[in-house]
């Protein structure tokens, strides 16, 4: 099982998005995938400038298939010019259960009608997403420094979990690699 993560030009219209959305949908199917789930995540500000731009497209793709299609899919986003950066990780287990759990709080959430929980309560160890920038920031000082260990105070499995979520969001642009006024 895979994720993969894309960012889409700001100067596309609602209907290109769907066509290139699409596009790499039929990429997956085609090469012996199953779509398990694609989020759309919208337009966002990003953190520093890619390609020139600074606003993007947020794409989110859960997928099964085999490993030899990765490589051609990772091609077709390479060459499209529409697509300004991505990453593809292959799901392990840790992965796998946050996101069966995430997809349950989702359906409890639309049977009762409320709106689902962002970040579940801590209940022992869980995975730390890289999409969850809120989190990320509380590991970061106001510089945009990773803080170390003996500040943040936990275990080095989790803080190798965290600074590997960093490193994840900066690549996409969801967090920046310093501040503003530090450039």
């Amino acid at each position: 099982m895979y994720e993969l993560t894309y960012i889409l030009t700001s100067v596309l219209s609602a209907d290109q998005i769907a066509e290139v959305v699409s596009k790499i949908t039929a990429a997956v199917e085609n090469a012996g995938g199953t779509i398990k789930q694609v989020d759309q995540l919208g337009m966002q500000r990003l953190a520093y400038p890619v390609a020139k731009k600074r606003n993007g497209f947020y794409v989110n793709m859960y997928f099964k298939g085999p490993g030899t299609m990765v490589a051609r899919l990772e091609r077709l986003l390479t060459i499209d010019d529409h697509v300004l950066r991505y990453l593809t990780l292959a799901m392990d287990k840790k992965m796998i259960a946050a996101y069966e759990a995430k997809r349950r709080r989702e359906a409890e959430a639309d049977q009762e009608g409320a709106v689902p929980i962002a970040v579940p309560p801590m209940q022992g160890p869980r995975y730390i997403d890289y999409k969850e920038t809120e989190f990320l920031r509380r590991f970061m000082n106001e510089q945009g420094k990773m803080l170390p260990r003996r500040v943040t105070d936990v275990s080095a499995k989790r803080q190798r979990a965290i600074s590997r979520a960093i490193k994840r969001a900066r690549h996409l642009a969801l967090l920046p690699f310093v501040a503003d006024y530090v450039r």
